[in-house]
């Protein structure tokens, strides 16, 4: 009985030790001077060079991650081809090779289409749409965990910006007529499938050529991104026009990618860090985005005399038809397509008679 006994309290005492090393106490997961605090490292593979914004954005959420741990928990960031070309970051993070990848989930559409509308939408969300309908409205289960559960991962999205800036010319484009004739830089499937409706023939061109396209007169136009990262790329010394609002991308959002077996295997507390350090870079860097975005706007346009234009409202009426059938093709040719597309629209459902009420004040007006 005696021998019996002992041999519970041993369980007992094991388990015990077993608890306090793998963070199952929270103030050890924390880092509160628990020093057998299991430590973990790990690797993120960003879609992005050290040294940019989007870069910033996935070392921050590292930090995040290793200060709400105490620094029990730590994951170096690695910039575009330290471990591999950022087409190849999604197969990284897939197979284990590294646990977490930085990315814009656009880039897997080829993979399945379903993830183009978890990074962007054309004539749909703002960034604070995405906001709500992330957290709230049960987009990051019914939609990002939707999609990268299929293929071995969770996703936990890290910032959004709000519109992209819309198209930079060297003459002004005031109508769809306009654009027929231009040689426009344009990214994007379903934008590519618009523009196919309206006329208009994309070309392709790299980021680190649009200044040199735009100079040389190689391109007659081109989107790129939002007004910061396009001052970022110095458009505004080659082109003198630009159209907006951004129809062809309202938002976009970026995130991290983690592999699911490797989540897995985390403590509790650590699996809840992940999460809690992509809230506050998602607050935090979507406040800088929008910022940085209106500090460039008033560059361009008061310090570098970039005119505005836009469409008529019959252009526009032209346009957004075109994107709705667009819209129609690609829900009736994916499953999964169709299946965030509908968690979208049960969120705009959900906020519509909301959004009417708020009318000019959804994002504040200007005062005269």
């Amino acid at each position: 009985m005696k021998t019996k006994l002992l041999s519970i309290l041993m369980i007992m005492v094991l388990m015990l030790t077993l608890l306090t090393g793998c963070g199952g106490s929270g103030d050890a997961a924390a880092g509160d001077g628990a020093a057998a605090a299991e430590k973990v490292e790990w690797k993120l593979a960003s879609c992005w060079a050290d040294g940019t914004f989007m870069f910033e954005i996935d070392a921050k959420f590292c930090e995040n991650v290793e200060k709400i741990t105490g620094g029990n928990f730590k994951i170096t960031p690695y910039g575009v081809g330290q471990l591999g070309a950022a087409t190849e970051v999604f197969d990284l993070v897939q197979k284990g090779t590294v646990q977490a990848g930085g990315d814009w989930p656009s880039y897997w559409a080829g993979y399945d289409d379903g993830f183009d509308l978890l990074a962007t939408t054309m004539f749909n969300f703002t960034g604070w749409d995405y906001y709500l309908w992330i957290y709230e409205g049960g987009g990051l289960e019914d939609a990002y965990n939707y999609m990268f559960n299929q293929y071995g991962m969770r996703y936990y999205p890290t910032v959004a910006c709000q519109m992209e800036s819309g198209i930079r010319s060297n003459v002004p484009i005031e109508s769809i007529e306009d654009m027929q004739s231009m040689k426009i830089r344009l990214a994007g499937k379903i934008q590519g499938l618009v523009a196919a409706k309206l006329g208009i023939t994309p070309v392709s061109v790299a980021a680190n050529e649009l200044y040199e396209s735009l100079q040389r007169g190689v391109i007659d136009a081109a989107e790129y991104s939002v007004p910061s990262n396009d001052v970022d790329l110095h458009i505004e010394e080659v082109t003198k026009y630009w159209l907006t609002p951004g129809w062809h991308q309202s938002s976009s959002v970026y995130g991290a990618m983690i592999n699911q077996e490797a989540f897995d295997k985390l403590p509790a507390e650590y699996q809840e860090a992940i999460d809690m350090a992509a809230r506050l870079t998602f607050q935090e860097y979507t406040a800088k985005y929008a910022y940085n975005d209106a500090i460039a706007t008033k560059t361009m346009i008061e310090d570098y005399g970039i005119q505005t234009t836009s469409l008529n409202e019959e252009d526009m009426a032209i346009v957004k038809a075109a994107w709705e059938e667009a819209t129609a093709e690609m829900c009736a040719g994916s499953e999964h397509y169709a299946h965030v597309w509908e968690s979208m629209q049960n969120y705009r459902a959900t906020v519509a008679d909301y959004r009417d009420a708020l009318g000019d004040w959804g994002f504040g007006i200007n005062l005269d």
